[in-house]
């Protein structure tokens, strides 16, 4: 008789194995990659910590469930650096967040998920990661193991991150891609990163993950993860080009090992690619704008590409210098096979408008308005208009943290870039 146990798990072990070769082969990279003796240097403190408390009230007057959605993320994150405990350039970060709230998805019946702190209510261990960082100049390389969330290095815009759609912190086109999405919020997989920066110029970015980010059959775990050998592997790269000092071209190629059932139960291998540009407008000072489009395969899942953009700008009004306003369009298209298989509409696009008010460092507020034409959530849904209000407070020790970034202060850099000649 065949022991069934025994051989899955001796698959677990093979993958394991596999999973620790790649991971292996990216840190040889980080030591090839930069010749000579290099080390860290940083003035950060042995550990630093920080605190965010998200939350959003709206009403939606209009959409498939009329009503209202009460939504609260709290984040709580650490480092240890080891630079003074003679460990020059080693790290490790971890974060944990707890989610409460209604699906505000629910009433409005979008599929680009208009708020982005969305998720099934949990607490959950969300990063977990050893990091090694190598300095020599302009040139570094950071090399990352573990629970990561690969959106905080690739497919990420900086002008775009007031917005609270989803769509404009990592489109759709990538975020609804594989089983259970990529290593993202709210649920990260096991993998690990290298970053490279060449010049202050550009920078090289390569990521393997698990191919199904935490256990869809525990999606209340604390330790979402499950490593099993017919998930396969994620793989993720991107190019960054610094423009100048704030324009920024990016473009990347992702794609799983393993194949899944599409819209119409056929098996694909979900892939894609993508490209994004930010940069100050010249028309109004301090207007920046940006615009993505991407595309995976129709085949595998229901958004087959994605064009997305919008404008934001600094001190709009006179004596509010460090308040933002910012309108954003994102354009998800929907594969035929899922058109035809859920009678939905061939795209959805939502609009939305934005207004953070700074009262503090430490504090803002942000009303926000989203109109969604034709949500493809369900099948000939009414047009909806979700109308909400935003509170954010932040705080950390010792690094000063300000509420209107969105990216946790403790993280350390793999190396920043600089103004291109």
């Amino acid at each position: 008789m065949i022991n069934w146990a025994r051989v899955h798990y001796n698959d677990e072990v093979k993958f394991t194995r596999v999973f620790a070769r790649a991971s292996s082969i990216l840190a040889t990279m980080a030591f090839v990659l930069l010749p000579g003796s290099v080390h860290a240097s940083t003035d950060t403190p042995p550990l630093t910590v920080a605190g965010r408390e998200t939350f959003d009230l709206f009403d939606v007057p209009q959409g498939t469930d009329k009503g209202t959605a009460v939504l609260n993320k709290l984040q709580l994150s650490g480092t240890l650096h080891g630079d003074d405990l003679g460990l020059d350039g080693w790290s490790f970060h971890a974060q944990i967040f707890r989610f409460d709230g209604q699906s505000l998805s629910k009433h409005l019946g979008d599929i680009q998920t208009a708020d982005n702190i969305e998720a099934v209510p949990a607490t959950r261990l969300f990063e977990a990661y050893l990091s090694r960082l190598w300095k020599s100049g302009d040139h570094s390389v950071g090399v990352r193991l573990g629970l990561i969330d690969l959106n905080n290095q690739f497919d990420s815009i900086d002008t775009a991150s007031i917005m609270l759609n989803s769509s404009h912190g990592v489109g759709p086109d990538l975020s609804r891609s594989g089983r259970s999405g990529p290593s993202i919020y709210p649920v990260t997989a096991l993998g690990t990163t290298v970053t490279w920066v060449s010049s202050p110029a550009w920078t090289i970015r390569l990521g393997i993950f698990d191919g199904v980010a935490g256990n869809p059959d525990h999606p209340h775990a604390f330790v979402a993860e499950r490593l099993k050998p017919n998930d396969g592997l994620f793989v993720i790269g991107q190019i960054d080009r610094q423009v100048s000092k704030n324009a920024v071209l990016e473009a990347g190629l992702w794609g799983y090992s393993a194949a899944q059932q599409g819209p119409t139960n056929r098996r694909a291998h979900d892939r894609g690619a993508y490209v994004s540009y930010e940069a100050p407008l010249a028309l109004l000072p301090k207007l920046d704008f940006w615009l993505r489009a991407g595309f995976a395969d129709r085949q595998a899942q229901t958004v087959s590409g994605y064009l997305g953009g919008g404008l934001v700008q600094e001190g709009t009004f006179s004596g509010r210098t460090k308040d933002r306003i910012g309108f954003a369009i994102a354009h998800a298209i929907v594969s035929l096979p899922a058109q035809k298989a859920f009678q939905l509409s061939g795209a959805e696009t939502t609009f939305e408008l934005t207004y953070q008010a700074v009262f503090s460092r430490s504090f803002v507020v942000q009303p926000d308005i989203a109109y969604v034409h034709h949500p493809a959530g369900f099948s000939n849904a009414q047009n909806s208009l979700g109308v909400g209000l935003r509170f954010v407070f932040v705080t950390a020790h010792p690094v000063r943290m300000e509420a209107t970034d969105p990216g946790d202060p403790t993280i350390p850099p793999d190396g920043s870039l600089s103004t291109a000649d």
